[in-house]
């Protein structure tokens, strides 16, 4: 594809130089910018080939999941539930030393997400600096 590139380019500085009647040096200046140009089409060409697409590798096109919440409401039930509340209310009635090992770590998980560790920010010297 790149070869292709630089043909081109070079067959379209002849017919150009030809057309305008330039002298020699003049020839050779526009030869010498086709050639530049050219060698930058062949570098950009040469980094990743046409066919393997413009996304980067190792990432995947995922589509979102229109189904997980389609009545705007969270249910607030972990994924091993499978959404059912019933399951939910029977592991509640269990001791906690009876609960399975999924339920209290999802317990536990979502506590931490609705209380989220926080850090202060130390001062920046350059921002505030007068």
């Amino acid at each position: 594809m790149a070869v292709y590139n630089v043909a081109f380019v070079f067959a379209l500085c002849c017919v150009v130089t030809q057309a305008q009647g330039q002298t020699f040096s003049q020839t050779m200046v526009v030869y010498n910018v086709a050639f530049v140009f050219a060698l930058c089409c062949v570098v950009t060409q040469a980094q990743r080939p046409f066919y393997a697409g413009m996304r980067p590798i190792g990432f995947p096109v995922s589509k979102t999941n229109v189904f997980s919440n389609r009545f705007g409401e969270d249910a607030g039930l972990p994924i091993e539930a499978k959404g059912d509340g019933n399951l939910i209310q029977r592991l509640n009635s269990l001791p906690a030393d009876r609960q399975p090992f999924w339920y209290l770590n999802w317990r536990h998980y979502d506590a931490l997400r609705k209380n989220p560790q926080t850090y202060p920010t130390r001062p920046n010297v350059f921002a505030n600096s007068k």
